[in-house]
């Protein structure tokens, strides 16, 4: 009977790149192509011509975002509506923590 390698206590803090990709939310394909190109974030180990390993534990660093706010109305004397849209945007934004970027707000020609 075979067993896995990772089973029978050769790599115990190790698991394959495709698992550790899913669990970071990552395409396992767009982990491999990291890895390929010398980019991957956190440090891995080819095995053999399959295999591709990574520290179980290794995650990757949380990036700092902002969002844009973007509201639009569908003509120009609806800009009342724009700007409550803005300001609920707005209230959203400062509730859930998340930085604003910038805001759009448009109206439609008309």
């Amino acid at each position: 009977m075979i067993q896995d390698v990772r089973m029978c206590g050769g790599y115990p803090d190790e698991v394959n790149l495709t698992e550790w990709a899913r669990r970071q939310g990552i395409h396992p394909r767009t982990a491999y192509n990291w890895f390929r190109a010398g980019t991957f974030p956190v440090p891995a180990v080819r095995v053999n011509q399959r295999t591709i390993l990574v520290a179980r534990d290794a995650a990757l660093e949380p990036t700092a975002s902002a969002v844009g706010l973007y509201a639009r109305v569908s003509s120009h004397d609806r800009r009342g509506d724009l700007d409550r849209q803005v300001a609920r945007l707005s209230g959203w934004a400062a509730a859930t923590g998340q930085p604003v970027a910038g805001s759009r707000p448009r109206s439609a020609r008309g």
